[in-house]
């Protein structure tokens, strides 16, 4: 049998009390990067315009390079495509920050109702 101050229970509740607090701090740490991130307007890659390019060229059959769009046209797709991989990164950092703070939430209020009862038990054996 376990001693008095060492009870199957109160293993669990600071095993509880652990993992929850590991969520919440990795659900801390992610919100604060995910928020620096949209503040910022984060370093993400974006493809040069040279890599682009690579694209829209073909080869013909006697080997020769040839250019698929005019200058105008390659222009004004790759800045499409900057701002929808902007938009498609933006949308991504709003969601991991909705994720995360919800792990920073649950995680924090599961360790705080556990680390509680872990008190009101130290409480009752002091008592006792």
């Amino acid at each position: 049998m376990m001693s008095k101050n060492i009870s199957l229970r109160s293993v669990y509740l600071y095993l509880v009390c652990f993992v929850t607090l590991i969520i919440f701090v990795f659900g801390t740490i992610t919100t604060i990067q995910r928020v620096v991130d949209i503040a910022v307007d984060g370093g993400y890659y974006y493809m040069t315009l040279e890599d682009y390019e690579q694209r829209f060229i073909v080869r013909g059959s006697d080997g020769n390079i040839e250019q698929r769009l005019t200058e105008e046209e390659l222009t004004r797709r790759y800045e499409d495509y900057l701002k929808q991989e902007k938009n498609r990164a933006q949308k991504n950092n709003v969601r991991q920050l909705a994720s995360s703070f919800s792990a920073m939430v649950v995680g924090g209020s599961f360790w705080l109702y556990h680390w509680k009862k872990i008190n009101k038990d130290n409480e009752e054996i002091v008592r006792s």
